[in-house]
């Protein structure tokens, strides 16, 4: 089995563009380059909508700890979640679960 060096000081812009037309294919693709599995994964997300939205994520992620910022305004609240997962088609199903909520932005 090939050893994966990590690359932590990678850009945006070193990832490549990707094969796929599909927006998890390609998500897939640019994980297995960047990302070592099993790992944890920094999930971030942007919720607007209230305390109801926080909920909602936690359904989804119940085990986890939530580091939560408000905007100045209040009107935003961003939430990082650092998750152990197994492999990418883990992270891309999360990130499916969580496309489902009103009002959430992916970062």
């Amino acid at each position: 089995m090939e050893d994966k060096k990590i690359n932590k000081n990678i850009e945006f812009t070193d990832i490549p563009e990707g094969t796929s037309t599909d927006i998890y294919a390609n998500l897939k693709e640019k994980l297995e380059i960047v990302q070592q599995f099993p790992g944890v994964y920094c999930f971030k997300f942007i919720l607007t909508g209230g305390l109801d939205k926080i909920e909602d994520l936690r359904k989804i992620l119940p085990d986890e700890e939530f580091t939560e910022q408000a905007s100045k305004t209040g009107k935003y609240v961003s939430i990082t979640i650092n998750k152990k997962v197994e492999n990418a088609d883990e992270v891309i199903a999360i990130y499916k679960q969580t496309a489902e909520i009103k009002g959430i932005m992916t970062l």
